[in-house]
């Protein structure tokens, strides 16, 4: 499985009032490490839409398991890799943690989207391409 880390330095508009990472935060990052993930293997945005015709991956569903606070300051280090692919769909998991210690776990399901042929402000979802999966070693 084809992972990708990065370090995220937690600044003061990430945290609430109490000085932690405000929750929607998590699902903003899960989103950034889901880009460099796919341009850790070649495909950054704008060539994967011109090269596969897609109008993007959205997402079907998130979720995620708080273990630690973090603040500001904090340094954070996210590992994020596919888990599964599906037919049209791919599910990405994503650990956080500070120090070796777990922050967070979260997991989102996403599709592959193209214009709809009927209506263009409408997208239907495609199988994902094979391309893409041997990238990540599918």
């Amino acid at each position: 499985m084809v992972t990708n880390k990065r370090r995220i330095r937690v600044e003061w508009g990430h945290c609430d009032p109490a000085d932690i990472v405000f929750y929607p935060q998590y699902f903003a990052w899960f989103d950034a490490c889901t880009t460099h993930l796919f341009e850790s293997v070649g495909l950054s945005a704008k060539r994967f839409f011109a090269d596969y015709g897609v109008k993007g991956f959205p997402l079907l569903e998130a979720s995620a398991k708080f273990y630690v606070a973090s603040g500001f300051g904090d340094e954070i280090d996210a590992e994020s890799g596919v888990t599964e692919w599906r037919d049209k769909a791919f599910i990405l998991s994503h650990r956080f943690t500070r120090g070796g210690t777990l922050l967070l776990e979260g997991q989102e399901t996403r599709i592959f989207v193209v214009p709809h042929p009927d209506d263009p402000t409408r997208i239907k979802s495609i199988p994902v391409p094979d391309d893409v999966k041997r990238r990540f070693g599918a």
